[in-house]
């Protein structure tokens, strides 16, 4: 339904949902070809106030997460590779793994970008 009218889906690493690699592998989960957006807030299975608590003050990377880094790198390479003809969007929260300007850092870094 979503691509019959063109709308992106929007993955989302989160308590209650699969993580963001776990969604790219479903079939048919890329819904727009021109759009695609990610938001990188939880780990799978971690509440809000844990990672609030495990987190603050925010000010360094206190567990890198390899799988979402992983993911959100393929979606930057799967944006980059198509010339401009797609926009990529990508939210990192603090609270995926201590301070989303390092995990955003890294996903570049990965992806080849940076």
């Amino acid at each position: 339904m979503l691509a019959r009218h063109g709308v992106a889906h929007v993955y989302n690493n989160w308590a209650d949902m699969p993580s963001v690699a776990e969604q790219m592998a479903l079939p048919g989960s890329q819904t727009n070809p021109a759009l695609c957006g990610a938001r990188f807030l939880l780990a799978p299975g971690r509440k809000y106030q844990d990672a609030v608590d495990l987190f603050s003050p925010y000010d360094r990377v206190k567990e890198a997460n390899p799988e979402a880094r992983a993911a959100g790198a393929k979606l930057i390479k799967y944006g980059t590779a198509a010339d401009g003809k797609r926009k990529t969007f990508i939210y990192v929260n603090n609270r995926l793994e201590g301070n989303a300007l390092t995990t955003i850092a890294a996903m570049l870094a990965e992806s080849g970008i940076a």
